[in-house]
């Protein structure tokens, strides 16, 4: 692997551990919700929905890395 793959390569695996320290971030959030209004389960679904982007993120990392 030349020089530039990798460091494609370790940019991608970094940047998949920051999504994955948000994804626990965002699942430390829930946590601590207690579902007694709309509005909190409006946060909670604001939370899934960051979740969701963070896994799709590391999809295309993955693939990106796969493709190497």
């Amino acid at each position: 692997m030349n020089t530039i793959e990798n460091i494609n390569k370790k940019m991608h695996v970094t940047g998949s551990l920051i999504n994955l320290k948000t994804i626990q971030e965002n699942f430390e959030k829930i946590n601590t919700r207690d579902i007694h209004s709309e509005e909190e389960k409006q946060e909670i679904m604001e939370f899934l929905n960051a979740i969701e982007a963070e896994i799709v993120s590391i999809e295309e990392k993955i693939g990106f890395i796969r493709q190497m």
